[in-house]
């Protein structure tokens, strides 16, 4: 290995010397004809020096440790660069991955949302549907309800319109029965009537009668006098003999409560002459 580096050395030597012997021996050809035909000039000569082969070795290797150091910061640069534009391409595959994790989370998390607003949504609608039905329902049932009480107020109504006139039609035939009871009393004491030598017409007595359900007569009193004693006893006498008016069996006991336990009986005898 340290032979190459001196054969180099040897060799540019050699051609130097070489170089020189030939220049030297044509100058002193061309000097030796000059000296036939012309006069001698004077040469200067120049003193050639001998590279150290040493000295050239070292400064080969000077120079070949120096290319090598060159050649190794060449490589260190170009491996840093390389290096530096792996960690770029690194930064950039990681910024890359990092945004499409990031962009896939997101996408993720949107469609978690999405389901999770799609299932509220629904959620919601179904609950809105439920209340709506329930809703339907109730106000089915309310107007089932409102119907049913207008029904029933009408029946309500039609019983009360129907109730008021059968109670005017029982009032109107109790009235006539009532009436009837009283023209059949007044005929009754009539006929058992006496009638007195000082009775003239116009005269009137008022009698206060009180009768048992059976129609017998419990007691009789003067309310309202004629003005003429013999008169007013002859009526009370007249009262006394029918006793018993058995037609009376046939009245209800309301009926007869309110028109005949006790009333005022008016006789009013016509054409007495």
């Amino acid at each position: 290995m340290a032979l190459r580096f001196y054969i180099f050395p040897v060799l540019k030597a050699l051609l130097l010397h070489a170089l020189v012997i030939g220049v030297f021996f044509f100058n002193w050809e061309r000097d030796a004809d000059s000296e036939v035909h012309s006069a001698p000039r004077i040469v200067q000569a120049k003193v050639l020096t001998m590279a150290d082969p040493i000295a050239a070795r070292k400064e080969a290797e000077r120079k070949k440790e120096a290319a090598r150091k060159k050649a190794t910061a060449k490589q260190k640069r170009e491996a840093r660069k390389k290096a530096e534009a792996k960690k770029k391409t690194a930064a950039k595959n990681n910024i890359a991955a990092i945004k499409k994790a990031d962009a896939k989370k997101t996408a993720e998390a949107k469609k978690k949302a999405d389901k999770k607003r799609q299932a509220a949504e629904q959620l919601r609608a179904e609950k809105q549907r439920a209340d709506k039905k329930r809703q339907d329902k109730a106000a089915a049932k309310e107007r089932q309800q409102a119907l049913a009480r207008e029904q029933e107020r009408r029946e309500q109504q039609r019983l009360l319109v129907l109730a008021d006139k059968l109670a005017k039609q029982q009032a109107e035939a109790e009235a006539v029965a009532v009436q009837s009871y009283k023209s059949l009393i007044q005929q009754r004491v009539k006929e058992s009537w006496h009638i007195p030598l000082s009775a003239r017409d116009g005269m009137t007595a008022v009698l206060r009668v009180n009768l048992l359900p059976t129609g017998e007569v419990v007691n009789v009193a003067i309310v309202k006098g004629s003005g003429d004693d013999a008169f007013d006893r002859s009526v009370v006498q007249a009262v006394q003999r029918v006793e018993k008016i058995e037609e009376l069996q046939q009245l209800e006991t309301r009926v007869f409560d309110a028109n005949f336990r006790q009333f005022n009986f008016l006789f009013k005898p016509l054409d007495l002459d």
